[in-house]
């Protein structure tokens, strides 16, 4: 993949990810030295410009002689290893590397092109600096990126072919330079927020799945309750000019495809609103996904620089470019349209449960020997949406003064997204328990032929051959995972486009 500075999309960072081979393009080289030559002359005209050659944050009023800017480059990265455990994945890792190369290339960082040219080698070679994921706020993965700084340095430990060493080893064996980090470098390599939009850029696919999934265990659970589908036609979609709720709506109609429901002369009058109304519920979570890639669409065609380089007035310039606050936004909005995924899930269960609204067996109880049937899962599953709703409460609007007062608000984006990260994984236990109850639902109300459309009778085979009716002997917890494990590997979208 030849980088350019611009381009990058979610797909093409899984690509690399994955290990695809990156080159830089002519274009982008040139912008490099372009801007590296501006860092240079205004540093021997001795113009006062932060983080060139003064201190950063509150030191800003210091001064750093010439002499001593490779030293203080070297220490600005030592000084801000502070991020601490847990370490971050390989692929958020490589993400992140590959964001913040490419976001080089566009020349505003005015950076030494030896820098750029060795993340190439780490990408292309699999050399992955280990870093520690935990301390920024959101202005800025300072004290985060500077690990990819030590690793450029050829220090501390990076991750290569399976196994972990020394970054000077590896350097070594592969012939590889430590770089010397000059003027404005070290600034340049920690001032940017690559690594919450590489983990944003990693959790946007599992989350248009996830949603996926969730469409089609709504349409199973419609199956088991025997439920109303006009909800579902054209023209009612057509009427209401949503965009998330047509793409909902489709997923519906292709896993109903053949169903009994289609021409139910038992159908309900109108069901409850946690079914009626669930393509919009899912619709909702589907436009604030695709918002929340917009705007991390938009930062990574944009700069986060500061100070930034002005190649064509040959200038250097304060900028704010490492606020977040729309991308924080955009994601406080998708965890909260998420916790109503999971709440409307959780009301669907409870429902499936319920002979009153089923006509088939309390809490789904298999037969008259059993006594239990899923009525404790219920706990499980409303325990998960309680910590759901927690996790989608607003951090964007909480900041301290630090660095001397200088920074006196953040944005909180890295919690924010690791919120999100929680939600995702709670919601596949979620799933995976509406996916149960739908299931046992089904195998009760149909202990033969079972006349369902044509994805959700292949979700039900897939669960039902695995796990047969349940028994009260059966332990619950053991299936969720085994059912949770398996629809984080199946990619739903393959279904839906049959």
């Amino acid at each position: 993949m030849e980088l350019t500075g611009y381009g990058l999309t979610v797909e093409s960072i899984e690509r690399v990810v994955k290990g695809e081979k990156v080159t830089i393009a002519p274009e982008a080289y040139h912008r490099l030295k372009a801007s590296r030559k501006i860092v240079l002359q205004v540093l021997d005209s001795q113009q006062q410009i932060y983080g060139l050659n003064t201190g950063v944050g509150k030191n800003k009023d210091r001064k750093i002689p010439k002499d001593k800017i490779e030293e203080f480059n070297r220490q600005l990265i030592y000084a801000h290893c502070v991020g601490i455990e847990p370490e971050l994945s390989i692929d958020n890792v490589r993400a992140a590397m590959l964001i913040h190369l490419n976001n080089m290339l566009k020349g505003y960082a005015g950076i030494q092109v030896a820098i750029p040219e060795r993340l190439v080698d780490f990408l292309n070679l699999g050399v992955t600096p280990v870093v520690n994921g935990f301390g920024s706020v959101g202005e800025g993965d300072i004290g985060i990126l500077s690990y990819i700084g030590l690793g450029l340095m050829g220090e501390g430990l990076v991750d290569y072919e399976g196994n972990r060493y020394e970054a000077r080893e590896v350097f070594k064996r592969l012939h590889l330079k430590p770089i010397h980090f000059y003027a404005k470098d070290g600034l340049a390599v920690i001032s940017s927020n690559a690594v919450s939009f590489s983990r944003l850029s990693l959790l946007i696919p599992k989350i248009k799945n996830l949603l996926y999934w969730f469409d089609l265990a709504c349409s199973l659970s419609l199956e088991a309750l025997g439920g109303n589908i006009t909800p579902l036609d054209d023209l009612v979609v057509k009427a209401k000019h949503h965009n998330g709720q047509n793409i909902s709506s489709q997923h519906f109609q292709s896993a109903l495809r053949d169903s009994y429901l289609l021409n139910n002369k038992t159908k309900t009058v109108q069901d409850p609103l946690s079914f009626r109304n669930a393509t919009l519920i899912h619709g909702a979570a589907y436009d604030s996904l695709s918002y929340v890639e917009e705007q991390l669409l938009l930062e990574l065609e944009s700069s986060d620089d500061n100070p930034m380089v002005d190649i064509d007035n040959q200038r250097i310039l304060s900028t704010p470019h490492f606020e977040t606050l729309n991308v924080s936004l955009a994601i406080e909005m998708l965890n909260v349209a998420l916790s109503h995924v999971s709440n409307a899930s959780i009301q669907r269960m409870i429902k499936l449960g319920n002979p009153d609204f089923t006509g088939l067996s309390r809490f789904l109880i298999a037969d008259e020997h059993q006594y239990f049937g899923l009525q404790a899962l219920q706990k499980t599953a409303a325990t998960l949406d309680v910590e759901i709703h927690h996790a989608s409460q607003t951090l964007s609007n909480i900041s301290y003064p630090l660095a001397g007062e200088m920074e006196d608000r953040q944005t909180n984006l890295p919690l924010i997204l690791q919120e999100l990260d929680g939600i995702v994984n709670k919601l596949h236990e979620i799933l995976a328990i509406e996916l149960l109850y739908a299931t046992q639902a089904i195998a009760i109300r149909f202990p033969e032929e079972r006349p369902l459309g044509l994805l959700t009778h292949e979700v039900f085979q897939i669960i039902f051959e695995r796990y047969g009716t349940l028994q009260d002997h059966h332990m619950l917890y053991q299936v969720i995972r085994g059912i949770s494990e398996d629809i984080r590997k199946i990619c739903i979208q393959t279904l839906f486009t049959k």
